[in-house]
């Protein structure tokens, strides 16, 4: 018996391989024409997109561009501002935040006779408030003198009217080695003396302990050369800085 030609079946239309690829190619599409319509509604370079993909077989005018835009564009909500996504306006907003706390400090200080005790300072991040040597401590020491909580209460009291701003409280030193079984260096009296002020600030004015940090500093950041004992009089300091509320996470 003759056998029978087995017949070869030949299927019609493109590729199996070729459907799924241009599957993929038309989601790239997708995914690039929302990207633009979610910056820019530009159609010229949506069409210069578009034109990327002509290898794959697909084209879109101009016109048509504009017209894909113009839809995607009606459908999409515009994402909200996020703060400080314009770097100039962030920036003025936190300048002008510090120019009003800053005068308004220097005013209380004038008004409480503290403007001999305490120097305001600034930057674009925050306020300096500077504790002049001898105010708050005597030589060698970290336990706050008598007076001086007199002063940081009042300095405490118009803190307290800035309750979004985080508060950074440093201890500096002169360059005098000190060696004692309390503070065998400096860097552990600097530390001492911040922790006893940010100590007074949270148990006594009930300040949130989590806007406060402190650090010790010894004599490694002087603000002037140790060479005379007035210059070193200015080493020997507390600073509380006040940080900007759009800096807080920063410092």
């Amino acid at each position: 018996m003759a056998k029978k030609e087995k017949k070869i079946e030949i299927k019609q239309g493109l590729a199996e391989w070729m459907g799924t690829y241009g599957d993929m190619v038309t989601l790239l599409l997708c995914f690039f024409v929302l990207m633009f319509a979610t910056s820019t509604q530009d159609a010229e370079k949506f069409a210069q997109i578009a034109a990327s993909f002509k290898n794959s077989k697909i084209s879109i005018s101009q016109t048509q561009a504009a017209g894909v835009l113009e839809a995607l564009g009606n459908g999409i909500v515009e994402m909200p501002q996020v703060q400080g996504s314009s770097d100039k306006e962030f920036e003025n907003k936190g300048k002008e935040e510090l120019d009003n706390m800053a005068e308004e400090f220097k005013t209380y200080f004038a008004e409480n006779n503290l403007q001999d005790k305490i120097e305001v300072e600034q930057n674009d991040r925050y306020i300096t408030l500077n504790f002049k040597d001898g105010i708050l401590f005597e030589s060698g020491s970290a336990d706050l003198k008598p007076d001086a909580t007199n002063i940081l209460s009042q300095v405490a009291d118009q803190l307290l009217q800035y309750p979004d701003n985080n508060i950074k409280i440093e201890g500096h030193t002169d360059n005098r080695p000190i060696n004692t079984a309390k503070y065998p260096n400096n860097w552990y009296l600097s530390a001492a003396r911040a922790i006893s002020v940010a100590t007074y600030f949270t148990d006594i004015k009930n300040f949130s302990p989590d806007r406060i940090s402190t650090e010790g500093y010894g004599e490694y950041r002087p603000k002037a050369p140790n060479d005379t004992p007035e210059n070193r009089a200015i080493n020997r300091r507390v600073e509380i800085k006040v940080i900007s509320k759009y800096y807080n996470n920063e410092l």
